[in-house]
């Protein structure tokens, strides 16, 4: 009976953990690889990141299709060294939604111009069809103090 009792237990504690939401740093790769896409104006790669109705507020709204036509855009005169996230905080709002909020300085050179800003970051990310795809992203750029 004590078997019996411990293999019930045991194989609630394995479903209950299947269940548990993908640990922050999967979603924190993901936004890593965004940001690798974005560099390296990878729009396929980018592509499959967005989900269809995925939405992008920064001083304008942009639809999928809109960011990734302004990726090809600014990368036929400009650059942007690695973005690296600082201070990454997710949060689960389901199995399936994850916000992460972090930090980070963008530092784009167009021709010999190069700029370097701070921005505060949203994105929210859901898994659709287990694939973790960006739902919505937003930037606020930091005014420099």
């Amino acid at each position: 009976m004590r078997s019996l009792l411990a293999f019930v237990l045991l194989s609630i504690t394995v479903s209950a953990c299947a269940q548990t939401p993908s640990a922050p740093d999967t979603i924190i790769a993901q936004e890593n690889a965004f940001w690798k896409a974005y560099v390296e104006a990878n729009t396929a790669d980018l592509s499959k990141l967005f989900l269809p109705e995925f939405v992008n507020v920064e001083e304008q709204l942009m639809n999928r299709d809109q960011v990734l036509a302004f990726v090809g855009q600014f990368h036929q005169h400009c650059t942007l060294a690695p973005v690296k996230l600082l201070d990454p905080h997710v949060v689960f709002l389901s199995a399936d939604i994850a916000t992460l909020v972090y930090h980070a300085t963008e530092t784009p050179t167009c021709g010999t111009h190069t700029m370097s800003g701070d921005t505060n970051i949203t994105t929210v990310w859901v898994r659709r069809d287990g694939r973790w795809q960006m739902h919505l992203h937003t930037e606020y750029a930091v005014p420099p103090k």
